[in-house]
């Protein structure tokens, strides 16, 4: 039986999109390598989906939606950086922004919750929040990458 990720997995391939379905750590994760981000268009973001450990998921689950939109961001840049995003954060309607100190990534985060009565279902949740958040995303994504203090 496909899980919610697999269903997830071979609706976004249909789609024709960049995408990998891997086991990292044991979660396994559907990444999806997005262009034309930005209202220029020229922008590219990564978008990973994941499965969320939790003890007792036998009702609900919990997913992971995590945008990397930038990789160049230095250590001096961070507290600068951080307050301009707390401002964005503050507008944001899906998830937050903020900066993974140890490699200088600029990053989306959301987690759905979803009822996990069944896989296909799961997967129509996931993909209706993936549009969502990739759709939040692109619409912020030019006040995002400007908050990268010079």
């Amino acid at each position: 039986m496909a899980t919610a990720l697999e269903l997830l997995r071979d609706r976004m391939a249909e789609d024709t999109l960049e995408l990998s379905y891997d086991n990292l750590d044991g979660a396994y994760t559907l990444r999806l390598v997005l262009d034309s981000i930005g209202e220029a268009e020229d922008g590219v973001i990564v978008v990973e989906v994941s499965e969320v450990p939790v003890e007792d998921q036998e009702k609900y689950g919990y997913y992971h939606f995590m945008s990397v939109l930038a990789n160049e961001v230095s250590e001096a840049q961070f507290k600068t950086t951080l307050a301009k995003l707390n401002d964005i954060n503050m507008e944001t309607l899906l998830g937050n922004y903020f900066v993974i100190p140890d490699v200088g990534a600029l990053v989306h985060k959301y987690v759905l919750r979803v009822n996990n009565e069944d896989a296909k279902s799961t997967a129509e949740d996931l993909y209706a929040c993936l549009v969502e958040v990739v759709a939040q995303v692109n619409n912020d994504y030019d006040r995002v990458v400007a908050s990268i203090a010079e």
